[in-house]
């Protein structure tokens, strides 16, 4: 009687030859498959992702698809036979790993001053004033947390790999 661990083993040493040329990529395009389909369903590996705060109501759109810059910056940054690796985030959105893992958000007191040297009423109203002296105005902040729920969108999914091993069997009968 054969284990697990030897049926796993005659199962990729039948698809050998093809784990150099296509198997990576399609482990590639199946993973951001289902890591955007997550965005739709608004869940991951059947876990749904928590409500929002009541008081919360975005303008347009639904709150992690809005600009679409987190599901655009879902990507393959390395395709290999050894390995694929899965990255989101960048510049633009330096908050995907917060979504994803959940976190404590801290923010520290503080306070802005800045010059506010517009005309304030009259015909000239909103315009800048001329010769203005130093007329500044501040703000404080108050220091503050938060804990962002996690919204996992990417990570270890039995679905993905049930869609990988599907799409590789069909690949090598073709």
């Amino acid at each position: 009687m054969m284990d697990n661990k030897q049926k796993l083993t005659d199962f990729f040493n039948r698809f050998n030859q093809y784990f150099d040329e296509q198997v990576p990529v399609i482990i590639a395009e199946t993973a951001n498959e289902v890591f955007r389909e997550s965005f739709v369903k608004k869940e991951f590996d059947g876990k749904a992702w928590p409500a929002l705060n009541k008081s919360y109501k975005p303008k347009s759109g639904t709150m992690m698809v809005r600009s679409s810059n987190l599901v655009n910056s879902i990507r393959p940054t390395t395709i290999s036979p050894q390995k694929v690796i899965m990255s989101a985030g960048s510049s633009k959105v330096p908050y995907a790993r917060v979504h994803n893992e959940g976190d404590q958000i801290s923010r520290v007191a503080r306070s802005e001053t800045f010059m506010r040297n517009r005309v304030k009423k009259g015909i000239n109203k909103g315009r800048f004033k001329r010769g203005a002296t130093n007329n500044t105005q501040g703000y404080s902040f108050k220091a503050y947390k938060y804990s962002m729920p996690q919204r996992q969108f990417m990570g270890y999914s039995k679905e993905l790999n049930q869609r990988i091993i599907k799409r590789i069997i069909a690949y090598s009968t073709t």
